[in-house]
């Protein structure tokens, strides 16, 4: 069963193996053209030439050739600037790894 929306074709995969309902058991996947990958492809990239100067230097996140490492490695270079002339340096470390999976999610 294939339904076309927005010029995409949508394929429902069933989630559970037999399928029980049809409104909760089946996952809406989407299909896009290769022509709409492509295009998607050079707006993205013209769209980021133009924003990208305007966005924060220390932003490490969900851009090209930079990563959690550039982000350690600017992050303690702040601290050690800032100890080696002499300031103090205060950090909190928090521990996301399981918050998402206390939120109940059931709440309907």
């Amino acid at each position: 069963m294939i339904f076309r929306s927005c010029g995409a074709e949508v394929i429902p995969i069933t989630k559970l193996n037999p399928l029980r309902s049809i409104e909760t058991d089946l996952c809406p996947i989407l299909l896009l053209p290769t022509l709409a990958k492509v295009f998607e492809s050079i707006v993205g990239r013209w769209f980021l030439d133009i924003i990208l100067p305007t966005i924060d230097p220390n932003r490490f996140g969900a851009l090209r050739c930079r990563s959690t490492i550039h982000a350690l490695v600017s992050i303690l270079h702040q601290w050690c600037s800032t100890l080696d002339a002499g300031g103090s340096v205060r950090a909190a470390f928090v521990d996301f790894a399981k918050a998402f999976d206390r939120v109940d999610h059931n709440f309907g």
